[in-house]
């Protein structure tokens, strides 16, 4: 019998995964005042935003130009706030970011906050469960860990799939993924050879990707790449000199296959190689050189974990507004067709946002696990508009902060805790909320008696 001398090492929530959602609701747990472990199987944190960024910083305001995440997504892009994502004028600024100064965001909230304990390098290998509770979590280096309540904040929903939760992948009809993307940034171009020389605002970048859509277009007509995405897109970076291309779609990737990612990113290169050759022809890129190829895929799908409701198409688009609301989401419809088609965008209509259920966020299959990610209760269409730093960041913290509560107030027990407590919390962190709010029993703030 083979019996751990040691037992787990106890905190009151651990997070997995160490994207978006997982750095705010491992951020959000400490604040609320719970001991947190947040755990990252890759060697850096970051996750998508960091390792495979597209550069652009997606919609967080409703129609009428107020903030509907706020929290520590404005933590993460401060310079963001001082316009709208609404701004559709030829003169607006294209909201962009640098993933280094996000990685170093993420870095400095982290080491802020004396509740929380960050292990990279260890990913979770299994899972310990006592009937619908989580018990402990054992990693790939060995150790071991127990809490009260867990956070599953992977983009693939890796901690419940360990978990046995039942989950949800790509579209009905026959679970194809959303396309996956290579992204690569460019610098040294020559802005004076473009029509408009200024690509960092909405007019003069709109320019830019018709003239190189245009070259892009004559290129496939000729046999000259396979890359079925069908016009050039890129977003330049603050500095205003440099772009981020995202402008390859690579099919049937499942990033839950062992070495569909690896694969993915061969096929990417290939494409790579064919669009910068293709760009250079433009005489604003004949000496532009590639800062960097991503050694990650931009996945943009994975499970969506079954909650306790599953957010629609309909209730995006419905403007949905929910009791138990703990989030928003502002961005589209953006759904990259896993058969290599066009990408079907629909913006949010009336006050173009709608609002996420604390429901979505609690796993159908387990009293104390809590969807941190892009991996929470949706559909495919669904998620396809909260799968973005905003949303995703207003997911996690919400996340962190009822698994929090939990942990303090419930025995870890998810079902046992009010939106409206959460709400109070998240209000106190100076996040967007709406409806009722309610202190949790006995709360004094984060040294709640």
């Amino acid at each position: 019998m083979n019996e751990k001398v040691n037992p787990p090492k106890r905190f009151d929530v651990i997070v997995a995964g160490a994207g978006a959602g997982g750095v705010c609701a491992a951020l959000a747990a400490a604040r609320t005042g719970a001991r947190t472990l947040l755990l990252e199987k890759a060697v850096e944190i970051g996750g998508t935003g960091v390792h495979s960024p597209v550069s652009l910083i997606c919609k967080f305001h409703g129609r009428d130009h107020r903030p509907i995440n706020l929290g520590i997504h404005r933590e993460l892009f401060p310079h963001a706030y001082l316009h709208s994502t609404w701004d559709f004028r030829a003169s607006a600024p294209r909201l962009t970011y640098d993933e280094k100064d996000l990685a170093a965001a993420y870095r400095r909230l982290l080491a802020a906050e004396p509740n929380l304990t960050v292990r990279t390098g260890c990913g979770a290998a299994s899972v310990r469960r006592e009937g619908r509770l989580l018990h402990s979590v054992q990693c790939d280096d060995g150790s071991d860990f127990a809490a009260a309540a867990f956070v599953d904040a992977t983009a693939n929903g890796n901690l419940s799939a360990l978990a046995d939760c039942r989950a949800s992948v790509g579209r009905d009809s026959d679970s194809a993924l959303q396309s996956a993307t290579l992204v690569f940034a460019m610098s040294g171009i020559d802005k004076s050879r473009l029509r408009v020389a200024e690509f960092s605002t909405r007019g003069g970048l709109h320019s830019l990707w018709r003239e190189l859509t245009s070259l892009y277009k004559e290129a496939k007509a000729r046999g000259e790449t396979q890359n079925p995405k069908g016009s050039v897109v890129c977003f330049p970076y603050p500095d205003g000199e440099r772009l981020l291309f995202n402008a390859n779609e690579v099919v049937g990737v499942n990033p839950m296959e062992a070495g569909a990612e690896e694969a993915a990113i061969k096929k990417g290169r290939i494409f790579v190689d064919d669009l910068v050759a293709i760009v250079r022809r433009h005489p604003a890129f004949a000496y532009a050189t590639v800062e960097f190829i991503a050694t990650k895929m931009g996945i943009r799908e994975g499970r969506r974990i079954l909650g306790d409701y599953t957010l629609t198409q309909d209730d995006c688009l419905g403007e949905a507004r929910f009791e138990d609301m703990v989030a928003a989401c502002a961005y589209e419809i953006d759904i990259h067709d896993p058969d290599g088609g066009a990408t079907r965008m629909v913006d949010i209509p009336g006050s173009g946002y709608y609002h996420i259920p604390y429901r979505s966020l609690v796993a159908a299959d387990a009293d104390n696990l809590f969807l941190g990610s892009r991996c929470i209760s949706g559909t495919h269409e669904a998620h396809s508009s909260y799968r973005v730093i905003s949303g995703v960041s207003a997911i996690g913290q919400a996340a962190g902060t009822a698994a929090a509560l939990a942990a303090r107030c419930a025995a870890g027990q998810a079902r046992a805790i009010k939106p409206a407590w959460i709400r109070h919390v998240l209000r106190e962190q100076v996040q967007f909320v709406e409806g009722t709010v309610e202190p949790p029993p006995g709360w004094q703030g984060p040294e709640m008696s």
